[in-house]
Protein backbone atom coordinates (compact mmCIF):
# COMPACT_ATOMS: atom_id res chain seq x y z
CA UNK A 1 0.00 0.00 0.00
CA UNK A 2 2.75 2.42 1.00
CA UNK A 3 4.83 1.51 -2.03
CA UNK A 4 1.78 2.13 -4.27
CA UNK A 5 1.23 5.54 -2.65
CA UNK A 6 4.91 6.45 -3.15
CA UNK A 7 4.74 5.38 -6.79
CA UNK A 8 1.68 7.57 -7.41
CA UNK A 9 3.40 10.48 -5.63
CA UNK A 10 6.50 10.05 -7.76
CA UNK A 11 4.40 9.93 -10.92
CA UNK A 12 2.66 13.18 -9.94
CA UNK A 13 5.99 14.84 -9.15
CA UNK A 14 7.39 13.67 -12.51
CA UNK A 15 4.31 14.95 -14.35
CA UNK A 16 4.62 18.31 -12.58
CA UNK A 17 8.31 18.54 -13.49
CA UNK A 18 7.55 17.69 -17.12
CA UNK A 19 4.75 20.27 -17.32
CA UNK A 20 6.94 22.91 -15.67
CA UNK A 21 9.83 22.07 -17.99
CA UNK A 22 7.57 22.27 -21.02
CA UNK A 23 6.12 25.62 -19.93
CA UNK A 24 9.61 26.94 -19.18
CA UNK A 25 11.03 25.84 -22.53
CA UNK A 26 7.95 27.08 -24.35
CA UNK A 27 8.18 30.48 -22.66
CA UNK A 28 11.92 30.60 -23.41
CA UNK A 29 11.32 29.77 -27.07
CA UNK A 30 8.58 32.38 -27.30
CA UNK A 31 10.88 34.94 -25.74
CA UNK A 32 13.64 34.08 -28.22
CA UNK A 33 11.18 34.30 -31.11
CA UNK A 34 9.91 37.63 -29.83
CA UNK A 35 13.43 39.03 -29.57
CA UNK A 36 14.31 37.84 -33.07
CA UNK A 37 11.13 39.30 -34.52
CA UNK A 38 12.05 42.58 -32.84
CA UNK A 39 15.48 42.42 -34.51
CA UNK A 40 13.82 41.83 -37.87
CA UNK A 41 11.58 44.85 -37.35
CA UNK A 42 14.50 47.03 -36.30
CA UNK A 43 16.52 46.16 -39.40
CA UNK A 44 13.58 46.83 -41.73
CA UNK A 45 12.62 50.09 -40.03
CA UNK A 46 16.16 51.50 -39.87
CA UNK A 47 17.89 49.99 -42.90
CA UNK A 48 15.04 48.91 -45.14
CA UNK A 49 15.29 49.47 -48.89
CA UNK A 50 11.79 48.42 -49.97
CA UNK A 51 10.59 51.93 -50.79
CA UNK A 52 13.67 52.68 -52.88
CA UNK A 53 13.30 49.33 -54.67
CA UNK A 54 9.66 50.15 -55.38
CA UNK A 55 10.55 53.63 -56.60
CA UNK A 56 13.01 52.21 -59.12
CA UNK A 57 10.68 49.42 -60.26
CA UNK A 58 7.75 51.79 -60.85
CA UNK A 59 9.40 55.05 -61.90
CA UNK A 60 12.37 53.76 -63.89
CA UNK A 61 10.71 50.69 -65.41
CA UNK A 62 6.95 51.26 -65.08
CA UNK A 63 4.18 48.97 -66.30
CA UNK A 64 5.51 45.46 -66.97
CA UNK A 65 3.04 43.45 -69.01
CA UNK A 66 4.31 40.04 -70.11
CA UNK A 67 6.15 40.19 -73.42
CA UNK A 68 6.93 43.90 -73.16
CA UNK A 69 10.36 45.49 -73.08
CA UNK A 70 9.59 46.70 -69.54
CA UNK A 71 9.06 43.09 -68.46
CA UNK A 72 12.54 42.20 -69.74
CA UNK A 73 13.98 45.18 -67.85
CA UNK A 74 12.14 44.15 -64.68
CA UNK A 75 13.50 40.60 -64.87
CA UNK A 76 17.05 41.91 -65.27
CA UNK A 77 16.56 44.31 -62.35
CA UNK A 78 15.09 41.53 -60.18
CA UNK A 79 17.97 39.16 -60.91
CA UNK A 80 20.63 41.80 -60.24
CA UNK A 81 18.96 42.98 -57.04
CA UNK A 82 18.69 39.46 -55.62
CA UNK A 83 22.18 38.47 -56.80
CA UNK A 84 23.74 41.50 -55.09
CA UNK A 85 22.47 40.15 -51.74
CA UNK A 86 24.55 36.97 -52.23
CA UNK A 87 21.99 34.48 -50.92
CA UNK A 88 23.85 31.45 -52.25
CA UNK A 89 22.03 30.85 -55.52
CA UNK A 90 20.02 33.00 -57.97
CA UNK A 91 18.71 31.90 -61.37
CA UNK A 92 16.33 32.58 -64.24
CA UNK A 93 13.55 29.99 -64.54
CA UNK A 94 12.37 30.13 -68.15
CA UNK A 95 8.73 29.91 -69.18
CA UNK A 96 6.76 30.88 -72.28
CA UNK A 97 4.37 33.80 -71.67
CA UNK A 98 1.54 35.38 -73.68
CA UNK A 99 2.23 38.65 -75.47
CA UNK A 100 -0.96 40.72 -75.61
CA UNK A 101 -0.65 44.28 -76.91
CA UNK A 102 -3.16 47.09 -76.29
CA UNK A 103 -2.18 48.66 -79.59
CA UNK A 104 -3.54 52.19 -79.13
CA UNK A 105 -6.01 54.38 -77.27
CA UNK A 106 -9.36 52.78 -76.48
CA UNK A 107 -12.36 55.00 -77.28
CA UNK A 108 -16.11 54.77 -76.59
CA UNK A 109 -18.65 57.38 -77.73
CA UNK A 110 -22.22 57.37 -76.41
CA UNK A 111 -24.94 58.86 -78.64
CA UNK A 112 -28.20 59.77 -76.96
CA UNK A 113 -31.16 62.00 -77.74
CA UNK A 114 -34.72 60.90 -76.99
CA UNK A 115 -37.02 61.15 -79.95
CA UNK A 116 -34.41 61.30 -82.71
CA UNK A 117 -34.48 58.61 -85.38
CA UNK A 118 -30.73 58.75 -86.02
CA UNK A 119 -28.84 59.19 -82.81
CA UNK A 120 -25.41 59.06 -84.44
CA UNK A 121 -26.21 61.76 -86.98
CA UNK A 122 -28.25 64.11 -84.79
CA UNK A 123 -27.86 63.02 -81.19
CA UNK A 124 -25.81 64.36 -78.32
CA UNK A 125 -22.38 62.76 -77.89
CA UNK A 126 -20.56 61.86 -74.67
CA UNK A 127 -17.07 60.38 -74.55
CA UNK A 128 -16.83 57.66 -71.93
CA UNK A 129 -13.68 56.84 -69.98
CA UNK A 130 -12.97 53.27 -71.01
CA UNK A 131 -10.06 50.86 -71.31
CA UNK A 132 -9.93 47.55 -73.15
CA UNK A 133 -9.91 44.47 -70.97
CA UNK A 134 -6.70 42.47 -71.02
CA UNK A 135 -6.60 39.67 -73.62
CA UNK A 136 -9.55 41.22 -75.49
CA UNK A 137 -9.50 41.46 -79.28
CA UNK A 138 -9.76 44.83 -80.98
CA UNK A 139 -12.72 46.19 -82.88
CA UNK A 140 -10.90 45.91 -86.21
CA UNK A 141 -10.36 48.64 -88.79
CA UNK A 142 -13.81 50.06 -88.16
CA UNK A 143 -15.52 50.96 -84.90
CA UNK A 144 -18.24 48.71 -83.55
CA UNK A 145 -21.66 50.32 -83.04
CA UNK A 146 -24.65 49.00 -81.20
CA UNK A 147 -27.54 49.81 -78.93
CA UNK A 148 -26.71 49.32 -75.25
CA UNK A 149 -28.51 46.70 -73.19
CA UNK A 150 -27.92 46.96 -69.42
CA UNK A 151 -27.85 43.93 -67.12
CA UNK A 152 -26.70 43.48 -63.52
CA UNK A 153 -26.45 39.69 -63.49
CA UNK A 154 -26.07 36.65 -65.71
CA UNK A 155 -29.67 35.80 -64.84
CA UNK A 156 -30.85 39.12 -66.30
CA UNK A 157 -28.73 38.48 -69.40
CA UNK A 158 -30.46 35.13 -69.78
CA UNK A 159 -33.87 36.81 -69.41
CA UNK A 160 -32.99 39.33 -72.15
CA UNK A 161 -31.25 36.87 -74.48
CA UNK A 162 -33.81 37.32 -77.27
CA UNK A 163 -32.99 41.03 -77.62
CA UNK A 164 -29.20 40.85 -77.21
CA UNK A 165 -28.29 40.10 -80.85
CA UNK A 166 -26.26 42.92 -82.46
CA UNK A 167 -26.37 44.88 -79.19
CA UNK A 168 -23.62 45.95 -76.77
CA UNK A 169 -24.15 44.41 -73.33
CA UNK A 170 -23.40 46.67 -70.35
CA UNK A 171 -22.67 44.72 -67.16
CA UNK A 172 -23.44 47.18 -64.37
CA UNK A 173 -22.83 45.03 -61.30
CA UNK A 174 -21.83 47.09 -58.25
CA UNK A 175 -19.35 46.11 -55.58
CA UNK A 176 -21.25 44.72 -52.61
CA UNK A 177 -20.96 47.48 -49.93
CA UNK A 178 -21.78 45.07 -47.09
CA UNK A 179 -18.49 43.19 -47.48
CA UNK A 180 -16.03 44.53 -44.93
CA UNK A 181 -13.07 43.31 -46.97
CA UNK A 182 -12.92 45.11 -50.31
CA UNK A 183 -11.23 42.19 -52.05
CA UNK A 184 -14.24 40.02 -51.23
CA UNK A 185 -16.38 42.49 -53.18
CA UNK A 186 -13.85 42.35 -56.01
CA UNK A 187 -14.01 38.56 -56.08
CA UNK A 188 -17.80 38.71 -56.16
CA UNK A 189 -17.93 41.12 -59.11
CA UNK A 190 -14.97 40.00 -61.23
CA UNK A 191 -16.91 37.11 -62.81
CA UNK A 192 -18.61 39.64 -65.10
CA UNK A 193 -15.24 40.82 -66.39
CA UNK A 194 -13.81 37.32 -66.73
CA UNK A 195 -16.73 35.49 -68.28
CA UNK A 196 -19.08 38.32 -69.30
CA UNK A 197 -17.87 38.81 -72.88
CA UNK A 198 -18.35 35.18 -73.94
CA UNK A 199 -21.67 34.95 -72.07
CA UNK A 200 -22.96 37.92 -74.10
CA UNK A 201 -21.42 36.67 -77.36
CA UNK A 202 -23.38 33.45 -76.90
CA UNK A 203 -26.56 35.40 -77.69
CA UNK A 204 -25.12 37.52 -80.49
CA UNK A 205 -23.79 40.61 -78.70
CA UNK A 206 -21.19 42.54 -80.73
CA UNK A 207 -19.27 43.99 -77.77
CA UNK A 208 -19.31 44.28 -73.99
CA UNK A 209 -18.97 47.16 -71.54
CA UNK A 210 -18.15 46.21 -67.92
CA UNK A 211 -18.45 48.39 -64.82
CA UNK A 212 -14.90 48.76 -63.51
CA UNK A 213 -13.76 46.48 -60.70
CA UNK A 214 -13.59 49.28 -58.15
CA UNK A 215 -15.54 51.15 -55.52
CA UNK A 216 -13.50 54.31 -55.97
CA UNK A 217 -15.11 57.75 -56.33
CA UNK A 218 -13.08 58.57 -59.45
CA UNK A 219 -13.78 57.77 -63.09
CA UNK A 220 -10.61 55.81 -63.88
CA UNK A 221 -11.46 52.61 -65.75
CA UNK A 222 -9.82 49.45 -64.38
CA UNK A 223 -8.42 46.88 -66.79
CA UNK A 224 -7.83 43.21 -66.04
CA UNK A 225 -7.98 39.89 -67.85
CA UNK A 226 -10.97 38.28 -69.47
CA UNK A 227 -11.26 34.61 -70.45
CA UNK A 228 -12.80 33.89 -73.83
CA UNK A 229 -14.78 30.72 -74.40
CA UNK A 230 -13.69 29.66 -77.88
CA UNK A 231 -17.11 28.09 -78.42
CA UNK A 232 -18.51 31.58 -79.09
CA UNK A 233 -17.37 34.58 -81.17
CA UNK A 234 -14.56 36.66 -79.66
CA UNK A 235 -15.94 40.17 -79.19
CA UNK A 236 -14.28 43.40 -77.96
CA UNK A 237 -14.71 44.23 -74.28
CA UNK A 238 -13.93 47.40 -72.34
CA UNK A 239 -14.18 48.53 -68.72
CA UNK A 240 -15.86 51.87 -68.01
CA UNK A 241 -15.17 54.32 -65.17
CA UNK A 242 -17.70 54.35 -62.32
CA UNK A 243 -18.99 57.88 -62.89
CA UNK A 244 -19.63 57.13 -66.54
CA UNK A 245 -21.23 53.82 -65.56
CA UNK A 246 -23.65 55.69 -63.31
CA UNK A 247 -24.37 58.24 -66.05
CA UNK A 248 -25.00 55.51 -68.63
CA UNK A 249 -27.31 53.58 -66.33
CA UNK A 250 -29.30 56.76 -65.60
CA UNK A 251 -29.48 57.65 -69.29
CA UNK A 252 -30.75 54.21 -70.25
CA UNK A 253 -33.70 54.72 -67.95
CA UNK A 254 -34.74 57.73 -70.04
CA UNK A 255 -33.74 56.90 -73.60
CA UNK A 256 -31.98 54.59 -75.99
CA UNK A 257 -28.17 54.88 -76.13
CA UNK A 258 -25.98 53.90 -79.08
CA UNK A 259 -22.37 53.10 -78.26
CA UNK A 260 -19.47 53.28 -80.71
CA UNK A 261 -16.33 51.43 -79.59
CA UNK A 262 -12.85 51.47 -81.08
CA UNK A 263 -10.13 49.24 -79.58
CA UNK A 264 -6.89 47.77 -80.91
CA UNK A 265 -5.96 44.81 -78.68
CA UNK A 266 -4.29 41.79 -80.25
CA UNK A 267 -1.95 38.91 -79.46
CA UNK A 268 1.55 38.45 -80.79
CA UNK A 269 3.31 35.08 -80.62
CA UNK A 270 4.14 33.74 -77.16
CA UNK A 271 7.56 34.85 -76.00
CA UNK A 272 10.14 33.85 -73.40
CA UNK A 273 9.69 35.10 -69.85
CA UNK A 274 11.31 34.15 -66.56
CA UNK A 275 10.67 33.59 -62.91
CA UNK A 276 13.58 35.04 -60.94
CA UNK A 277 14.49 32.69 -58.09
CA UNK A 278 16.86 33.14 -55.15
CA UNK A 279 17.61 30.37 -52.64
CA UNK A 280 19.08 30.04 -49.16
CA UNK A 281 19.87 26.38 -48.41
CA UNK A 282 18.45 24.90 -45.20
CA UNK A 283 20.78 23.44 -42.56
CA UNK A 284 18.63 20.51 -41.40
CA UNK A 285 16.02 20.04 -44.14
CA UNK A 286 17.66 21.20 -47.39
CA UNK A 287 15.16 19.25 -49.51
CA UNK A 288 12.11 20.89 -47.91
CA UNK A 289 11.20 24.35 -49.18
CA UNK A 290 9.47 27.41 -47.85
CA UNK A 291 8.60 29.80 -50.67
CA UNK A 292 7.82 33.51 -50.54
CA UNK A 293 7.13 35.57 -53.63
CA UNK A 294 5.28 38.21 -55.59
CA UNK A 295 4.57 38.62 -59.29
CA UNK A 296 6.84 40.88 -61.30
CA UNK A 297 4.45 41.64 -64.16
CA UNK A 298 1.77 44.32 -64.10
CA UNK A 299 -0.82 45.84 -66.40
CA UNK A 300 0.33 48.50 -68.82
CA UNK A 301 -1.75 51.62 -67.93
CA UNK A 302 -0.17 52.14 -64.51
CA UNK A 303 3.11 51.44 -62.72
CA UNK A 304 2.11 48.30 -60.86
CA UNK A 305 3.09 49.72 -57.46
CA UNK A 306 0.41 47.87 -55.51
CA UNK A 307 -0.21 44.95 -57.86
CA UNK A 308 2.29 43.53 -57.33
CA UNK A 309 5.28 45.81 -56.93
CA UNK A 310 4.66 45.80 -53.19
CA UNK A 311 4.78 42.00 -53.06
CA UNK A 312 7.99 41.96 -55.08
CA UNK A 313 9.89 44.43 -52.88
CA UNK A 314 8.59 42.78 -49.70
CA UNK A 315 9.96 39.47 -50.96
CA UNK A 316 13.35 41.05 -51.59
CA UNK A 317 13.25 42.82 -48.21
CA UNK A 318 12.66 39.56 -46.33
CA UNK A 319 15.72 38.02 -47.96
CA UNK A 320 17.83 41.14 -47.35
CA UNK A 321 16.83 41.26 -43.69
CA UNK A 322 17.44 37.58 -42.90
CA UNK A 323 20.86 37.72 -44.52
CA UNK A 324 21.73 40.92 -42.65
CA UNK A 325 20.92 39.15 -39.38
CA UNK A 326 23.04 36.13 -40.30
CA UNK A 327 20.01 33.87 -40.10
CA UNK A 328 20.56 30.23 -40.99
CA UNK A 329 17.22 28.57 -41.81
CA UNK A 330 16.55 24.92 -41.04
CA UNK A 331 14.51 24.54 -44.24
CA UNK A 332 15.57 25.83 -47.65
CA UNK A 333 14.07 29.24 -48.38
CA UNK A 334 13.03 30.24 -51.91
CA UNK A 335 12.36 33.84 -52.95
CA UNK A 336 10.52 34.02 -56.26
CA UNK A 337 9.62 36.97 -58.49
CA UNK A 338 6.97 35.29 -60.63
CA UNK A 339 6.32 35.99 -64.31
CA UNK A 340 2.91 36.47 -65.94
CA UNK A 341 0.38 36.40 -63.12
CA UNK A 342 -1.89 39.01 -64.67
CA UNK A 343 -2.97 37.36 -67.91
CA UNK A 344 -1.89 33.76 -67.84
CA UNK A 345 -0.38 32.42 -64.58
CA UNK A 346 2.42 30.92 -66.66
CA UNK A 347 5.14 31.74 -64.13
CA UNK A 348 3.40 30.15 -61.16
CA UNK A 349 2.44 27.12 -63.20
CA UNK A 350 6.03 26.67 -64.41
CA UNK A 351 7.38 26.86 -60.85
CA UNK A 352 4.84 24.27 -59.69
CA UNK A 353 5.55 22.02 -62.69
CA UNK A 354 9.31 21.92 -62.04
CA UNK A 355 8.80 21.45 -58.31
CA UNK A 356 6.57 18.45 -59.02
CA UNK A 357 9.04 16.94 -61.49
CA UNK A 358 11.82 17.23 -58.91
CA UNK A 359 9.52 15.87 -56.18
CA UNK A 360 10.18 18.92 -54.03
CA UNK A 361 8.37 19.15 -50.72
Amino acid sequence: MASGFILILRMKILASVLVFSFLYLSAKAQQEDSLFIRRIADVILTKGEAYEDLRFLTKQIGGRLSGSNQMVQAEKWGFETLYALQPGKVWYQECMVPHWVRGGKDVALAFYNPGEKSLINKGTIRTLDVIALGNSIGSGLKSIKGEVIEVDSFEELEAKKDVVKNKIVFYNYHFNPTFIKTFQAYGDAVRFRGGGPSAAAKYGAVAVLVRSMSESTDNNPHTGALRYDSTYPLIPAVAVGLKDAEWLSHQLKNSKVILQIKTHGHFLADTTGHNIVAEVKGSLFPDEYITIGGHLDSWDPGEGAHDDGAGVVQTIEVLRTLLALGYQPKHTLRFVLFANEENGLRGGNKYAEEAKLKNEK
